[in-house]
């Protein structure tokens, strides 16, 4: 995911704590890249999605996503009294193999709307 280095021209720079500092060592070591090439791949990754995510908050939404999902087929099934424990087992096994593709449409989804502006 590296930029060319000639087009990289602002520089950004943060102070962190010794323990935060060790973590950064750990995770870039880890990808095998310097801890400034680790913030800046996270960094570029994170700008390049639609919606501006960090990755707890991706995983926070992912998960909210998935149990949205399942709860409203699941009452749709009670509704229409086809809920069996193999259709159950099924739409669980869906929204955990698909996670991504129901995440990405619930974006799309939001990104779609207008929401109202915050103060």
């Amino acid at each position: 995911m590296r930029m060319n280095r000639d087009k990289l021209i602002h520089i950004v720079t943060f102070r962190l704590a010794d323990e935060q500092w060790v973590r950064l060592e750990s995770a870039a070591r880890a990808g095998r890249i310097k801890p400034n090439d680790w913030v800046r791949d996270l960094t570029i990754q994170t700008l390049s999605t639609e919606v501006l995510l960090t990755p707890n908050e991706r995983i926070l939404f992912d998960q909210t996503v998935r149990m949205h999902y399942l709860i409203a087929n699941a009452f749709q099934l009670l509704a229409d009294d086809k809920l069996s424990p193999e259709e159950w087992k099924k739409l669980r096994l869906f929204a955990k193999d698909k996670i991504k593709m129901i995440a990405t449409r619930a974006l799309s989804d939001l990104s779609n709307k207008k929401l109202p502006k915050q103060d």
